[in-house]
């Protein structure tokens, strides 16, 4: 997977002070002024990026933030797509490979965000609802627990407005705002069942991704888009029919970690399309063919 063609040439650095000159030049009305000053910005390096996040904190107007917030995108998108593809070679098998992808992901909505903080407020998670399911509960009792804590303490639903929009995608925002689309919610339900050893899986079923939670010999469907419900396979099948799609066994079973990444990618192409931002769309359309060329990993 050769990433190499895609490096911005002719960066250089420049000093606080320059870049913070340039900053308050951004709105000069001067159209001469204003071009020289964009075509500088465009020429910054990462060295410049910690200037730039702490002028972004400290600016009260949104657009400007939002500037600021693409211009560090474009100064940072190639060693991303570097460090995503590096990350990719080393195999997306497990739910902690998965966390990992799902977390990069945010940073093309915050390319200076603390990954960390969300992995740490998942363990706090964890840790909430631990004891509720370690009480010599019944397998379908723990379950009824785990679910409940989702949707009845930490008040998790589905977004059911402005449904594609990235903010119902990124994970960092779900964790924030409590509301997500199918796959986004159950990435949440995913990643502390993980901390936990709950025995549950990611389901690709099209047009609605799902939860299976696997006890014995018995599996149970769960959607966490609608507060968690058990669902049958029979109700499923009738959903994918009036959507005009012909139920298949395979719609049922577990997604691997790579298919759930390059679906979550896929969902994020979809919600930067509708916002008509193409150069978002096409990076995610790179990062989605890492993930396809990755399949022998």
């Amino acid at each position: 997977m050769n990433v190499s063609s895609y490096k911005k040439p002719g960066t250089m650095s420049a000093s606080r002070k320059e870049v913070r000159a340039l900053l308050d030049l951004l709105d000069d009305p001067d159209p001469f002024v204003k071009d020289k000053v964009e075509e500088r910005l465009s020429e910054l390096d990462e060295s410049n990026v910690p200037v730039l996040d702490e002028y972004r904190e400290q600016a009260a107007d949104p657009v400007l933030r939002s500037r600021i917030t693409e211009l560090i995108h474009n100064i940072t998108y190639s060693s991303f797509e570097v460090e995503f593809v590096e990350y990719l070679e080393g195999g997306v098998r497990t739910l902690a490979d998965l966390e990992r992808g799902q977390l990069m992901l945010c940073r093309l909505d915050n390319p200076t965000l603390r990954t960390d903080l969300y992995r740490r407020q998942l363990d706090r998670m964890a840790a909430r609802v631990e004891p509720s399911i370690n009480a010599g509960l019944s397998s379908g009792e723990q379950l009824q627990a785990f679910i409940s804590f989702f949707f009845e303490k930490e008040y998790f639903k589905g977004a059911d407005t402005d449904y594609m929009s990235p903010c119902n995608s990124f994970l960092h925002k779900v964790l924030q705002r409590r509301r997500g689309i199918p796959i986004a919610l159950s990435m949440v339900m995913l990643f502390v069942a993980r901390r936990l050893d709950l025995p549950m899986y990611g389901v690709s079923m099209p047009m609605h991704f799902l939860l299976k939670y696997e006890s014995g010999n018995q599996s149970t469907l769960i959607d966490p888009f609608n507060l968690g419900r058990v669902v049958s396979i029979d109700q499923c099948s009738y959903f994918l029919r009036n959507h005009g799609i012909e139920p298949r066994p395979e719609h049922f079973e577990k997604a691997s970690e790579r298919e759930i990444l390059a679906r979550s990618v896929r969902n994020l192409i979809y919600s930067f399309e509708r916002e008509n931002k193409p150069a978002r769309v096409e990076e995610l359309k790179r990062l989605l063919g890492f993930i396809m060329q990755s399949g022998g990993s």
